[in-house]
Parts: C-alpha cells; structure tokens; sequence
C-alpha cells in the first residue's frame, strides 16, 4: 500500500497560505484606508471676502493675507467701498461724509507716492471727535513687500482721534502711528506706543496717491 500523497493533498496547504495572505492583504488595505479617512485634514486657504468692486491699491494676495489677521466678528462680510480719492477726490471731509449712517468697522488702505501700501484697520467708522475713539481690534499694518501687522501693545488707548485738519491713528511721546492732513494727500508715520509700529511708509512723511476706506459689515 502506497503512502505517498495525493496531489490534492500537497495543494491543499498551498491554497490555505494563499487564502490566508489574500485575507490579510484585505485587512491592511482596510486599515490604510481608514488610516486615510481619518488623517486630519490640510489647513484650509482662506476664502477672499466678496468685494462691491475692484480694488485700486489692493490685489487678490494682499487682500487674503490681511483676512488672517482680523476680527472674526467680519469673517465672511462683503467689503463695501465708501471712499476712495480717484471717486471721491483728496478730502477728508469727504471722507467723513461718506462715512456717515456706517458704524464700522473699517479697512484704510493706500499707496503712496513711493509704491508703498499699507493702512489701518479700525474696529468704528472714521468720524469727528475731540477725543480718541476706538477698541483694541484697531491695528496698524504695512506691505514691505511682506506683510506685517502691529497690533495694540496694551500700553494706551489712543486709537483713532478726527478733527477737519487731520485724521490721526495710535499716538505716544507726541508721534502718531498714522496721520493724514485734511487734503488727504500729505501723510506721516511714526513709531507710537500704542501699536509699538515701524514706520508703515519708507519714510516718516509721504504722499498719497492713492487710499480707500472700506467698510466690512
């Protein structure tokens, strides 16, 4: 009597194995899958505001990156032109007319006779005043060619002051952040305790040639 095996019987641990590592190979391919369903999504790119028209100092790229640095309260809110001197001509009267029935906040961008943009973002609509107004929201920010915001260093209140003369933003030590005359056309900028700021501008005085106040609300 033979004891040799038969065929089928060699095969049949053969086909076990094969069963076995198909099985398995189905279980990892399980797991990485998951593994990729429950990896934590990328940081999401901002979503660009929707703006009533075309910005003439501001482009697509200036425009996401300063969204990263305000408020979250005007997340998602249209921007609305009220002012801009190429419109409404170099006045600051004009602007505070424009600026009525607003409340704010809003968004100060400009660029000067040098190329140089940068602005202010405050937390109220611009207005007269015979003190200064505001709320720790406001900052001071500069395009060079990166941006950088400064921001309120705690040290004093003085964040937007408006007569007919001036339009002024963060003071101390008798400079002032940002200042423009009542022709909107001469401008200065000075380190200020307030926002503990560079000077915004390649020099501490400048001229405008082009600004717009936007409303985010």
């Amino acid at each position: 009597m033979s004891c040799r095996p038969s065929p089928g019987a060699q095969s049949l641990p053969t086909q076990m194995e094969d069963t076995l590592s198909g099985g398995e190979r189905e279980e990892e391919e399980e797991e990485e899958k998951q593994e990729e369903e429950g990896a934590a999504p990328g940081p999401e790119e901002p979503v660009a505001p929707q703006l009533t028209e075309a910005s003439q100092v501001l482009g697509t790229s200036e425009i996401r990156q300063l969204c990263d640095h305000l408020p979250p309260r005007v997340t998602g809110c249209p921007w609305s032109l009220v002012f801009c001197t190429s419109r409404d001509g170099f006045s600051l009267r004009s602007l505070y007319r424009q600026m009525e029935g607003h409340s704010g906040p809003v968004l100060l961008v400009l660029r000067d006779q040098d190329g140089q943009m940068f602005g202010a973002f405050s937390s109220s609509a611009f207005r007269l005043s015979k003190g200064f107004y505001g709320t720790g929201e406001t900052f001071l920010f500069s395009f060079s060619p990166q941006l950088k915001v400064f921001k309120w260093t705690g040290s004093n209140s003085f964040f937007v002051k408006g007569d007919l003369d001036s339009l002024m933003m963060g003071s101390g030590s008798g400079h002032f952040g940002l200042w423009f005359d009542g022709d909107l056309y001469h401008g200065e900028s000075h380190p200020c305790a307030t926002f503990n700021n560079e000077v915004l501008a390649r020099q501490e005085q400048f001229c405008i040639k082009e600004l717009e106040a936007w409303v985010l609300s």
